[in-house]
């Protein structure tokens, strides 16, 4: 009796961008910012930040509404 729970699904053009991001060649700190699409019950990309320190990311989060970093340093 396996079955599996499916609360959202990741957007594909996000999917893309985290592959290219994992593997890309600069060296300064970088984030991308995703968020969950109620609606469509989807993880979208919010924003992506490149040479941010941890700091001015904290600062870029809102206080109230859940945002899911993935970052690279």
């Amino acid at each position: 009796m396996s079955s599996s729970l499916v609360v959202c699904e990741v957007d594909e053009s996000l999917k893309d961008k985290l592959k290219k991001f994992r593997f890309r060649k600069e060296t300064s700190n970088a984030a991308i910012l995703m968020k969950i699409d109620m609606a469509k019950q989807l993880v979208i990309l919010e924003e992506e930040y490149d040479d941010i320190s941890m700091d001015d990311l904290r600062n870029e989060l809102p206080e109230r509404q859940p945002r899911y970093p993935y970052i690279i340093s």
